[in-house]
């Protein structure tokens, strides 16, 4: 019997799945395991998503802590999202991006064994703020960032970029009920929202694995 794949999924409150104004959590690990025990492939997913969370400080010391600990699992896919609350700090894509993210990209490609695979995550919009507005540029700045580093890696069976961005949309739902399906509050999704996340998710890693 094949032994089961171990996830780890990483990041803020989208990870943690901060729903009903933090009275609940509906992580979208929960979805994710359930898709691929319908595809017949046995996973262990452990969720260390922290609510508020910024990369810029801590979550690239927690991921180390994470995996790099001497009693920590072999993972054979990190799930990566950061850089939400950054963005609401006024961060700029650019410390974000290369002070931040970059660096936990780098340690999980090149400091884990060849069949630890790396999944990046683009960060979605928020009911603050149109496209259109200046305060969302820096969002869309660092979404290009991460398409980039994910498109132009040298090793590119261990890198799977998950767009996000492109599939959860806030201000193009022109339907208010069919928004209100998925977003919980302007930053937050509901519990429907967060397993369409884990279904955008689970059917690019289920590509790469089965490549």
């Amino acid at each position: 019997m094949q032994s089961s794949l171990r996830f780890l999924a990483i990041g803020d409150s989208l990870t943690a799945g901060f729903c009903n104004y933090g009275l609940s959590n509906h992580p979208y690990a929960i979805n994710l395991l359930k898709l691929f025990s319908l595809s017949n492939i046995s996973i262990i997913i452990d969720q260390k998503g922290v609510s508020g969370e910024c990369v810029v400080s801590s979550m690239v010391k927690r991921l180390e802590n994470l995996v790099f600990n001497e009693h920590s699992p072999h993972y054979n896919w990190i799930i990566l999202l950061g850089g939400t609350n950054d963005l609401a700090y006024r961060k700029s894509a650019q410390i974000i991006f290369s002070q931040r993210l970059k660096v936990m990209y780098d340690m999980v490609l090149q400091r884990t064994n060849q069949d630890t695979k790396l999944a990046v995550m683009t960060v979605i919009e928020n009911g603050y703020y149109s496209p259109d507005s200046k305060y969302d540029q820096q969002r869309q700045i660092l979404n290009e960032m991460i398409r980039n580093y994910a498109k132009n890696h040298h090793d590119q069976n261990r890198i799977c970029l998950v767009d996000l961005d492109k599939n959860i949309k806030y201000h193009n739902i022109e339907d208010v009920n069919q928004r209100n399906i998925i977003w919980d509050d302007f930053a937050h999704l509901t519990a429907d929202g967060y397993d369409r996340m884990a279904k955008i998710i689970f059917q690019e890693i289920y590509k790469n694995i089965n490549q």
